[in-house]
């Protein structure tokens, strides 16, 4: 059996590669100059790595690190502590440090170190913000999946500080969606925060050690390549041909016809929708697509001749044109040697991506400025404004109920990516993987009557939050009876 996989991004290649190890014969098509998607690097004219953006992983990406062990390249991840930088005007830093103690001790101890030294806002606005995180670890599938109807803003203005999420929460909600607090699903902000809140462990950081795209997109060529697989670059979808409710082919760069046994999609919703054929908005489930609607981001690097900082984890900063961001000549060393290289996300970016690369640049040089004072009297010696591959699906209130199972009403066509349905998070390389792996699962039961399991579910095993969350309930529970209480012998005395 053939199959075409369309898109040669993370979750591209993890289908290619599922699907030849289910035997059948694959070809794998892209229409960029690389495979790897967002998920890549390459080297500029000076033989500087540039990355698409910032990457990080977190324990919890648990299918995203079996697909990378099962690669041979799970030891190319550098982990590092589990801090967060705070870098404030002025070059004051304060820093949001999990210590290895059990759940939820260890969320309490990192807050209590960060507010020994943020300033700016009342200590109290700061704790108020984690306060939604910490209620998170209380709640059942059915009232998280409740929370995906209200904005993240709109969950910390019910139970915490407007002021202390745009200080503490901001920076991290722009860095992982792209979006303001104002925009974004609860729930998918929920989901992050309360794997984080749940362990020490999970709130630990591996950067890639070394591109991303050369640590493990050359290893998956290889490996479909020794598979008997096939790919081309520069192949553009660009129609996809329907007959009697079904893929009878796909047209290539205007010209050219290929023709499968079955077909997946692993191409963005905007691309997929502009190839389509009318007649499949006829069916609800690609009218769908038109509900997505792109985040943007940009990625800055700037090489300065001089250190600015010796952390070697991840940087936060509010009220900047950058928010998430590390100096990578800390991080990776025997990479970018000498002084300080900051690569940082610029996110939302949609104010900002019209700007000509010199103003964002100037914008950004200042503010770097006034957080490390170092910086005054050092030289720049490069920098780079990164537009490539840049942003991901904008994850709003409501738009989980949109986004597509795998299998397609067409019998032949199954979609993956990040933004199809899945529970692990709202995108990125763990939900890509995820996806992927659900696409080969039906895929062996559709068309091969095998049932495989590639998904591994993530489990916290903290037996204090075990303890507690019957105790949270219970007391709960005492405080609503106790309330009533009150409240009946306030009316029995005005009888």
């Amino acid at each position: 059996m053939k199959a075409i996989v369309m898109g040669g991004g993370m979750g591209g290649l993890a289908t290619a590669i599922n699907l030849l190890d289910l035997g059948m014969e694959v070809s794998l098509i892209e229409a960029d100059e690389i495979f790897g998607g967002r998920a890549s690097s390459w080297l500029d004219e000076d033989g500087d790595m540039i990355d698409n953006a910032l990457h990080v992983f977190f324990p919890y990406y648990v299918n995203l690190l079996e697909f990378f062990k099962k690669m041979g390249i799970y030891d190319n991840i550098a982990w590092k502590n589990s801090e967060f930088y705070y870098a404030q005007e002025g070059g004051n830093q304060a820093v949001l440090k999990f210590k290895k103690l059990p759940a939820p001790f260890h969320a309490a101890y990192a807050f209590g170190h960060l507010l020994k030294d943020y300033k700016g806002i009342a200590k109290w606005k700061v704790m108020a913000a984690g306060m939604p995180m910490v209620l998170g670890l209380f709640f059942g599938e059915k009232r998280l999946n409740e929370l995906d109807k209200i904005s993240m803003a709109t969950m910390v203005y019910r139970y915490g500080s407007l002021e202390g999420l745009k200080a503490v929460m901001e920076p991290g909600i722009n860095g992982l969606t792209f979006t303001p607090s104002w925009g974004i699903s609860a729930k998918v902000m929920m989901n992050w925060g309360m794997k984080v809140m749940g362990s020490a462990e999970n709130a630990r950081v591996g950067f890639a050690n070394g591109g991303l795209g050369e640590i493990w997109v050359d290893n998956c060529l290889d490996y479909i390549k020794k598979k008997g697989g096939t790919f081309e670059l520069g192949k553009a979808v660009t129609t996809v041909n329907v007959e009697k409710g079904k893929i009878k082919n796909i047209t290539v760069n205007d010209s050219e016809t290929m023709e499968a046994d079955l077909y997946v999609s692993a191409i963005s919703p905007y691309s997929l929708r502009r190839v389509l054929p009318d007649e499949a908005y006829k069916l609800e489930y690609f009218r769908d697509l038109w509900y997505f609607q792109y985040a943007p981001s940009l990625s800055l690097q700037v090489w300065f001749d001089k250190k600015l900082t010796d952390v070697d984890v991840t940087f936060f900063s509010s009220d900047c044109i950058f928010n998430t961001y590390a100096d990578l000549s800390n991080v990776l060393p025997h990479i970018f040697k000498g002084g300080t290289m900051f690569e940082m996300v610029l996110s939302p970016a949609d104010h900002v991506q019209g700007l000509p690369d010199e103003v964002i640049f100037d914008i950004a040089i200042e503010q770097i400025k006034d957080r490390f004072p170092l910086a005054k009297d050092a030289k720049v010696l490069k920098w780079k404004v990164v537009r490539e591959r840049q942003g991901v699906y904008r994850a709003a209130p409501d738009m989980e109920s949109h986004r597509p199972f795998q299998r397609s009403p067409y019998e032949n066509f199954y979609v993956t990516g990040d933004y199809t349905k899945t529970h692990v998070s709202s995108g990125g390389m763990e939900a890509a993987i995820w996806n992927s792996n659900k696409t080969s699962e039906l895929i062996a039961a559709d068309k091969l009557g095998k049932v495989i399991s590639l998904n591994k579910e993530f489990k916290v095993n903290e037996p204090l939050m075990k303890i507690m969350k019957p105790m949270a309930f219970a007391g709960i529970a005492a405080a609503g009876l106790g309330v009533a209480r009150l409240v009946l012998k306030g009316l029995m005395k005005k009888k």
